[in-house]
């Protein structure tokens, strides 16, 4: 009996399948080219010439990107409910057609303030379904989830180095109001791929699904079940603290690093080799999500990060400081991009693919709001006090705070399947079956 049930079993689908693939490429190619990463670059590159056009202070253009993240990040909950009920694919379309057409419609300002912040908000709001890519890519692979968010995470380093180019070659060529119906246009481009590609997440399959039977209902905790874990606010508070010197310090950073006597040029190259160190962190972080079977891998790099802060407050002129800056940069960068797959692996591990959008989209308004205030606390401080030393201090004490968050998150609820952890369809033996006997063990074993 036994036998014939195993025959009769499909045999699993490879991580490497061609379906897989182009799923993949289709969400890889929608991130760098269909969302709001492309107008959201231009950003920096904008500040002159619009400003210069039409009469603005730096304040006044700087309230446009304010604007996209208060709205994206307040946003985020309701979309990310959308896309756990109407379906991922759904919303990403959606979001795609609407950031090409406002993109487009940018193009059209005439100078009123009110029109520009809007814009960005509603780029803000239609860029956060792209929150739809991460439950699609995060549940498409089991054995090697990892190693396919860390390739899928370094689109942020890959864009960082091409987007700034293809943003000024518009620019230079057609003028900024070119550029934004350029962007526009590559931006909708990407919907057919997207229809033709892009796929839902598939409900983990136990064995009585495998033998034919109805499809049961996709495993993971509801956001109440999740949100009474002591997990859930270890992870969001952890993400949030991260955000105060990933973001708090990017405005600032290289006035600080010119300020102890290093050159522009030198602090300019510094951010290249930044990316590169981010983007070999993603790869080693994925391949190590991978191997480990707990959230604790997250540690050590809260660790290192908190060393790299700690390093800034070494630099100088000479051949000594210029050592502490490199190391600072790759220290830094390195762990950042390390995180990267972390955070999507860790949400479906501890609550499952069921409320993965939901989860998403709760914990967004937090970290977007400290993107938001961290710049202007530093910038605050720099201008009571007239440095940066103290700030560097607190924000390793942030990190080594991160550290101890994530070496005290419990076990994984759900195996790399994403079916619960002592469900018999579930190879991790000697789980509890339900979210509930999860906590009780978890919490016993606290004790």
């Amino acid at each position: 009996m036994t036998t014939d049930v195993q025959s009769a079993a499909p045999e699993e689908e490879s991580d490497f399948s061609v379906r897989k693939i182009k799923i993949v490429i289709a969400a890889t190619i929608g991130i760098l080219f269909g969302s709001s990463i492309l107008p959201f670059t231009a950003i920096m590159l904008l500040t002159l010439p619009m400003t210069e056009e039409f009469g603005w202070t730096r304040t006044q253009f700087s309230g446009g990107l304010t604007a996209m993240m208060l709205v994206g990040g307040t946003s985020a909950p309701f979309l990310g409910r959308l896309v756990d009920k109407i379906g991922a694919r759904k919303m990403i379309i959606f979001g795609t057609f609407v950031v090409g057409l406002i993109t487009i419609a940018l193009s059209r300002q005439d100078g009123s303030l009110w029109q520009f912040y809007f814009g960005f908000a509603v780029l803000g709001f239609a860029g956060t379904t792209a929150i739809g890519y991460s439950k699609i890519v995060g549940a498409l692979f089991n054995k090697h989830r990892g190693k396919a968010l860390a390739i899928f995470g370094v689109e942020s380093s890959i864009a960082g180095v091409f987007a700034p180019k293809l943003i000024q070659f518009l620019i230079d060529g057609y003028g900024w109001r070119g550029m934004f119906v350029g962007l526009g246009l590559i931006i909708l481009s990407v919907i057919p791929i997207l229809l033709i590609w892009l796929r839902e997440p598939e409900t983990p399959k136990t064995p009585e699904a495998a033998m034919g039977a109805a499809p049961t209902e996709v495993p993971g905790l509801t956001p109440k079940e999740a949100m009474r874990t002591r997990d859930f606010w270890f992870i969001l508070l952890a993400s949030v603290i991260a955000m105060a010197p990933a973001m708090g310090l990017q405005p600032h950073l290289i006035p600080f690093i010119v300020s102890r006597g290093i050159s522009m040029d030198t602090a300019v190259w510094m951010l290249s080799i930044s990316q590169l160190a981010m983007a070999a962190g993603t790869v080693a972080g994925g391949f190590l999500m991978d191997k480990m079977d707990t959230a604790k891998v997250a540690a050590p790099f809260s660790a290192m990060t908190a060393f790299g802060l700690m390093l800034y407050l070494f630099l100088s002129g000479g051949a000594a400081g210029f050592s502490f800056l490199l190391l600072a940069t790759i220290f830094i960068g390195f762990s950042g991009g390390a995180k990267r797959p972390m955070g999507t692996v860790f949400q479906l591990r501890f609550f499952g693919l069921k409320s993965f959008g939901t989860l998403v989209g709760i914990q967004t308004p937090f970290q977007t709001f400290c993107m938001g205030v961290s710049p202007l606390l530093v910038g605050m401080y720099y201008d009571a006090y007239g440095d940066y030393e103290l700030v560097f201090v607190i924000m390793s004490v942030l990190m080594a705070i991160t550290f101890f968050l994530y070496w005290f998150l419990g076990n994984y609820r759900f195996d790399k399947n994403l079916i619960p952890v002592g469900d018999p369809a579930s190879p991790v033996a000697g789980g509890p079956r339900d979210a509930v006997a999860a906590d009780n063990m978890l919490k016993q074993g606290a004790e």
